[in-house]
């Protein structure tokens, strides 16, 4: 008994600050998505409204369409990649430790900061531009995040160098999970490299590649940060994400009813992918 109300003690804290910072926000931005609300005035209640509008607003299909593609290219890249770098540096010499830090630093740092670095690197006066300028390559300068073809592949860019990192620790730690002695045992029976990482490697890391996967998933989903710093939705609204229209309705025009509208139904959304990520995941765990 005295360990049980020790236990409630506790928690009692997290309780609150998960209370205080994510189910009243949530709980709150749910009773909003019914209303029509400027952020002063008054509230009135209007129903399932703002949901349907979803389904006309133009410029909102523009944001899907973004948000999709930076999340389907950077979730295939970034596990990829994440899962070759990961067998790379899956050694413990010393080297390797030094080239384990240098691939994760991107992650760590400020992902704002990240993106006004690049921005400056991406930028007509900036460093690619004097490169291929000093190289004679003139005909290939260009103001890379002010035209609609290159702005959202540099936002692409930039997310997969600020998170490749993370994904490789996540596939490092699921690599050292793996037995050595199923290796070895391939060896002896003559199994080349190819075979060892189809038929061992890749079905004993289920768990890290679908940690990895969804992470890729929520991450691309919910993009902001970087597209504001670099292109602030443009031009036009050509690299705007559903996560910046958002942002863009609540603040900018004081839509907070739409606003939170568009919020829970991207919170359903990512919650339906998480599913169906997770059930088609479990299926293919080894144990």
């Amino acid at each position: 008994m005295k360990h049980s109300k020790a236990s409630v003690a506790f928690a009692i804290p997290s309780i609150i600050v998960y209370s205080v910072l994510l189910a009243v926000p949530i709980l709150i931005a749910l009773l909003l998505s019914f209303t029509s609300w400027n952020g002063i005035g008054e509230i009135k209640y209007i129903g399932f409204n703002n949901f349907l509008r979803i389904f006309k607003d133009k410029s909102l299909g523009i944001a899907i369409e973004n948000t999709v593609l930076v999340t389907v290219v950077q979730l295939i890249i970034c596990n990829v990649l994440g899962l070759f770098m990961a067998m790379l540096v899956n050694r413990t010499d010393r080297l390797t430790s030094i080239l384990r830090t240098f691939y994760f630093i991107p992650y760590v740092l400020s992902s704002v900061a990240i993106a006004f670095v690049w921005k400056a690197i991406f930028a007509y006066n900036g460093v690619i531009n004097t490169i291929l300028k000093t190289v004679g390559l003139e005909k290939w300068i260009t103001a890379f995040t002010s035209n609609r073809k290159g702005a959202l592949i540099c936002i692409i860019i930039v997310g997969i160098w600020n998170t490749l990192g993370y994904y490789m620790m996540i596939y490092l730690a699921a690599l050292q999970s793996v037995p050595q002695e199923l290796y070895e045992a391939a060896k002896v029976d003559g199994v080349n490299n190819w075979t060892k990482f189809w038929h061992i490697t890749l079905p004993l890391i289920t768990s890290g590649t679908m940690i990895s996967v969804l992470m890729g998933l929520i991450n691309g989903l919910k993009a902001y940060d970087i597209v504001k710093v670099m292109t602030d939705g443009g031009p036009g609204n050509s690299t705007e994400t559903i996560v910046y229209s958002i942002v863009r309705y609540g603040f900018s025009n004081n839509m907070m009813g739409y606003a939170s509208a568009l919020a829970v139904a991207l919170f359903l959304a990512i919650a339906v992918f998480t599913l169906i990520v997770l059930r088609f995941f479990r299926n293919k765990e080894v144990y």
